[in-house]
């Protein structure tokens, strides 16, 4: 399951979807270890701009359960992140690449 601001990613499991918020200095790494304590994270992807390469502000955070996702909806939606307020939700199906 996908779960974070700006966040949706299809395959196994489930994703949380982070739709806005993040600091641009914000890395996959730091996103890992505030959103591991939900569950078993399989998958961090920030989105990035093609043309530019800088990073669009939301991502997508893997886990291995939808129960996980759902816990990670519950614990990080509408905590601050790096001084900013994260809007964290299921991934829609659709929104993948």
């Amino acid at each position: 399951m996908w779960a974070a601001g700006r966040f949706g990613l299809s395959g196994g499991g489930s994703q949380v979807f982070q739709h806005g918020g993040l600091s641009f200095y914000t890395t996959e790494e730091e996103l890992r270890n505030v959103f591991s304590p939900c569950g078993t994270i399989e998958e961090v992807r920030l989105v990035s701009d093609n043309q530019t390469g800088r990073p669009k502000g939301f991502g997508f955070v893997k886990y291995s359960s939808q129960t996980e996702a759902e816990k990670a909806v519950k614990s990080m939606d509408g905590r601050i992140l790096r001084g900013r307020l994260i809007f964290v939700e299921i991934a829609k199906e659709g929104k993948s690449k």
